[in-house]
């Protein structure tokens, strides 16, 4: 599978517009209250391809346009929620575009979130993460003791 870019001048470009408007310009029909598109920020949600195999995880992410000081990408929850966030600003002699993103992804258990890089290239974040080696199940057999079980031990505060 591979990426598509996202196109601003396609049919749906403006789809997410009323999903994001708490007011969408549908529902008004006035004209003073609807939304000026020469001015606008946009939500968008990247399009992005997961792939793996035995020894890495891979995820490649379009962000056409943005550049790596207008990108954040951190590790929460223990490492194992990704969240990005960024956005780009497009200027034009009659109109200002802010286009906006924030997405999260859960990490499988496999990972070694520790060894994760980055790289962008024509606007395409690739994310590679290792998997960690996989260690053979253990056994282990627990000695039993016959009596009074031990009481649990006090924790200091």
């Amino acid at each position: 599978m591979s990426l598509s870019f996202w196109n601003p001048n396609s049919v749906f470009a403006g789809f997410d517009d009323e999903f994001f408007n708490p007011m969408p310009s549908t529902l008004l029909g006035v004209p003073a209250l609807t939304p000026f598109k020469t001015d606008t920020m946009r939500h968008s949600s990247p399009r992005y391809e997961v792939t793996e195999n035995e020894k890495q995880f891979r995820l490649s992410v379009d962000v056409p346009g943005v550049k790596p000081e207008d990108m954040t990408i951190e590790l929460e929850h223990d490492g194992r929620v990704l969240h990005m966030s960024g956005g780009r600003k497009v200027k034009t002699d009659k109109s200002y575009e802010e286009y906006k993103f924030d997405k999260r992804f859960t990490l499988g258990k496999d990972l070694d979130t520790s060894k994760i890089t980055a790289h962008l290239s024509d606007g395409v974040l690739c994310l590679t993460a290792p998997k960690k080696e996989k260690l053979p199940p253990t056994k282990q057999t627990i000695a039993i003791t016959q009596g009074e079980a031990p009481a649990l031990m006090e924790t200091e505060q």
